[in-house]
């Protein structure tokens, strides 16, 4: 049986999208190698709020996974098949189905994502749906991947997407800022305030 995945319009990621996640981009630069490697883990040890598989197609994920090549990672995917696991499988099974109910919001963010990605960076738009499927969950952003710290999260963004990093000059929260970014471009998913001055938490917006 065919293998879906979603998109805003329909609930499926577009034919575009899905032949680009399928072809081999080759090398995996280093800085990005080492994220995925540090959100995959998080996410097998119960650290990151995403479903298994970071919110990617099976296919894609197991391309991801051999692209990266890890030996930790195949360990932990081992331990995650285990009884004393099932707590974490349960809560990935919680974090896919959130993702199901959620889907143009979370496909809005991928696209805005991959509209901004960086085409030099191999990868990019693996990890354009990994941050979009993060923004679901309602902790900090660089906590739901699993990253250490905020700058660490800056950091990927600005490897990834340098021209939407480049647009957050007043240092924003990213999950805010993403979401702004929708409001402006006429989204309806968070920002419900008719301007940021009229906002009660519009001084939480930024760091």
């Amino acid at each position: 049986m065919e293998q879906q995945v979603f998109d805003s319009t329909n609930g499926l990621i577009g034919n575009d999208w899905m032949q680009a996640l399928t072809k081999v981009c080759y090398p995996m630069s280093l800085h990005n190698r080492n994220w995925f490697k540090q959100i995959i883990s998080a996410q097998l040890s119960g650290e990151a709020a995403l479903p298994y598989g970071v919110g990617l197609d099976n296919s894609c994920y197991l391309d991801l996974k051999r692209a990266i090549n890890n030996s930790e990672i195949e360990n932990l995917e081992l331990l995650w098949k285990q009884p004393f696991k099932e707590s974490l499988r349960k809560r990935a099974n919680v974090l896919s189905e959130v993702c199901s109910l959620r889907a143009q919001e979370r496909n809005e963010l991928i696209a805005v994502l991959v509209e901004h990605a960086n085409h030099k960076a191999p990868y990019a738009l693996q990890m354009a749906i990994i941050v979009a499927t993060a923004c679901l969950s309602q902790s900090h952003l660089w906590r739901s991947l699993g990253l250490k710290h905020r700058d660490e999260l800056g950091a990927l963004l600005k490897y990834n997407f340098p021209e939407l990093h480049a647009m957050n000059t007043n240092n924003m929260r990213w999950k805010r800022f993403f979401y702004r970014y929708l409001c402006q471009q006429g989204g309806d998913f968070v920002c419900r305030a008719p301007s940021c001055a009229q906002c009660p938490t519009y001084s939480e917006c930024f760091v």
